[in-house]
């Protein structure tokens, strides 16, 4: 990953990280997606033979057809992720198998977001000299006490707002289920994913704050250690620290290597 190297400059920033593997979840599903795979390749290599072409069939498979790695540095006003994907398809020439690759990095804070194509050299956004050190810590909300939470259903039943606000709240419950497990030597607390209403994310507590898209609740520092989805990404931490010092170069990946930089309100 592109960070590694920033990471062993002197460490100044307090944060949360958590390096996480992952990959594409959705439906008919990995597997099918990977049955597929042999098929297209079988498939070419008898067209190829039919054709006196000469095939160069894989000879050793990926365990993902699409698979990714997330680094996450959260710090109390700004987080960066970084993202890296690999995927796999054939290629009708001679069958090997063609990968595709991608590389990014998001920062973002109260001042905006910095969009970084690691593998283009391009970054597009508020990506100023210091990873945006200086952006406002967030203004977190308490979390809904049980007792609001029940005056919003009540008021429900006379107002179509309150109704709607009800429905989405029932929906997608901020509580958690009580369930907890330890992913990467942390403890985490299960809860509904936001993004997907079959899923479930799994929150890390401890820290001495929480990340940015993290519940206002005291104990939480909001991590995603895991995430299931039928829909979607599967995702597992391999590594977690909370309250940990890196580098701020981790925040600023576009200063190093030759990139070319747009600001707001520019073309990319």
């Amino acid at each position: 990953m592109a960070h590694a190297a920033l990471a062993a400059r002197d460490a100044t920033v307090k944060v949360h990280l958590v390096s996480a593997r992952g990959y594409l979840d959705g439906k008919p599903g990995d597997a099918a997606g990977l049955a597929r795979l042999h098929a297209e390749v079988q498939a070419c290599v008898q067209r190829n033979s039919e054709q006196g072409i000469v095939s160069k069939p894989p000879q050793a498979w990926p365990e993902h057809v699409i698979s990714m790695r997330l680094d996450t540095y959260a710090a109390v006003n700004r987080s960066i992720v970084y993202a890296a994907g690999l995927s796999y398809a054939v290629d009708p020439r001679d069958c090997s198998l063609m990968e595709a690759r991608t590389g990014t990095a998001s920062l973002s804070s109260s001042l905006g977001t910095c969009e970084v194509d690691l593998l283009a050299k391009t970054a597009h956004g508020h990506c100023d000299a210091t990873g945006q050190a200086h952006a406002a810590p967030p203004r977190r909300q308490p979390a809904m006490t049980a007792a609001h939470r029940a005056a919003i259903v009540r008021q429900a039943a006379s107002s179509p707002a309150m109704a709607a606000f009800a429905a989405a709240m029932q929906a997608h419950p901020q509580a958690g289920t009580g369930e907890r497990k330890t992913i990467a030597g942390l403890e985490c607390e299960i809860r509904p994913n936001p993004l997907d209403p079959d899923g479930k994310n799994c929150l890390a507590r401890g820290g001495s704050f929480s990340s940015l898209d993290a519940i206002g609740e005291a104990g939480m520092s909001g991590m995603t250690l895991e995430m299931s989805s039928p829909n979607g990404i599967a995702l597992r931490a391999t590594q977690a620290r909370l309250d940990t010092l890196v580098p701020n170069a981790v925040f600023t990946p576009y200063l190093d290597g030759g990139f070319r930089i747009t600001r707001p309100g520019s073309r990319p």
